[in-house]
């Protein structure tokens, strides 16, 4: 029967497919926001990219039959990053892909995601250079991330909730950073006024997840 994920304190692999599914179809619905924003900074594309990877993602988790939480954040980091292509493709693939490197995860609580997460994270800022404040993802990955440090002994969906605040006001506090990183470096004090679109993405993701939790799930 189904189930409102907030009345849920975990969640089986096959209810975690279904949640990241939902998370990433609302992360599919803006692109147009993200390509206007990403018009600031670059080629306006970082919406149709993301559009692309999400695509790919999905199709990915469509034939899965999850027996473990890893598996289903590895099948997203891998069809992100075949599918989406350039820097984003291969941020977004190194994070999610980073589960890999986690123990074994059958259930997803707050601390679980935490732990998977951190993993992610670890491996992504092997790859790149950025840190918080450089106008990237990262000023949202990173600060969501620690307030789900603070919150894991919570349940999922309030956890999350908390979560979801604190990557939305990361990506807000890019509004008048100077890119550090990448293409938008080279537009100098002209790229301060936009907010990220990379961190934007970031924010949204985690809307969703914090959305689909409260939402019918089924056991």
């Amino acid at each position: 029967m189904p189930a409102k994920g907030g009345n849920l304190d975990n969640l089986s692999p096959s209810q975690t497919k279904q949640l990241l599914v939902r998370a990433l179809q609302l992360l599919a619905e803006q692109v147009d926001q993200l390509n206007e924003l990403d018009r600031a900074l670059g080629d306006g594309d970082h919406g149709t990219t993301v559009g692309r990877g999400v695509a790919a993602a999905l199709r990915e988790l469509g034939a899965m039959a999850p027996t473990s939480i890893n598996e289903i954040f590895v099948g997203i980091g891998k069809g992100m990053m075949k599918s989406m292509g350039g820097a984003s493709g291969v941020l977004y693939g190194v994070f999610f892909q980073g589960a890999q490197s986690a123990a074994t995860v059958v259930e997803l609580t707050s601390s679980t995601l935490l732990d998977l997460l951190e993993c992610g994270l670890k491996d992504l800022q092997a790859k790149t250079k950025a840190v918080s404040g450089d106008k990237t993802m990262l000023d949202a990955l990173i600060p969501a991330i620690r307030c789900l440090e603070q919150s894991r002994s919570k349940p999922l969906p309030e956890a999350l909730r908390i979560v979801a605040a604190a990557a939305e006001q990361g990506a807000n506090s890019t509004i008048g950073l100077l890119p550090k990183i990448g293409r938008a470096k080279t537009l100098g004090h002209r790229a301060c006024v936009a907010k990220d679109p990379g961190a934007t993405s970031v924010a949204i993701f985690f809307r969703g997840l914090a959305i689909a939790s409260q939402e019918p799930i089924a056991s």
